[in-house]
């Protein structure tokens, strides 16, 4: 669900780098990053998205 991070480190404390704080935003609580407290996030890039497709058996209609 998360972007991929640019930090080099393998490292990390709750998807918090340990060295330099680069952090996944895995938990957003109220628009805001709960591990790091930011909230210069893009809703829509970190929204799941649904699939396109309408499963087959769903189209039929029911008698």
């Amino acid at each position: 669900m998360t972007a991929p991070s640019s930090c080099p480190h393998t490292e990390r404390k709750e998807g918090v780098c340990v060295v330099c704080g680069d952090c996944l935003h895995e938990v957003i609580l109220n628009g805001a990053c709960f591990l790091c407290g930011t909230t210069e996030l893009d809703p829509v890039a970190l929204s799941p998205k649904k699939s396109g497709l309408i499963a087959p058996e769903k189209l039929v209609r029911k008698k």
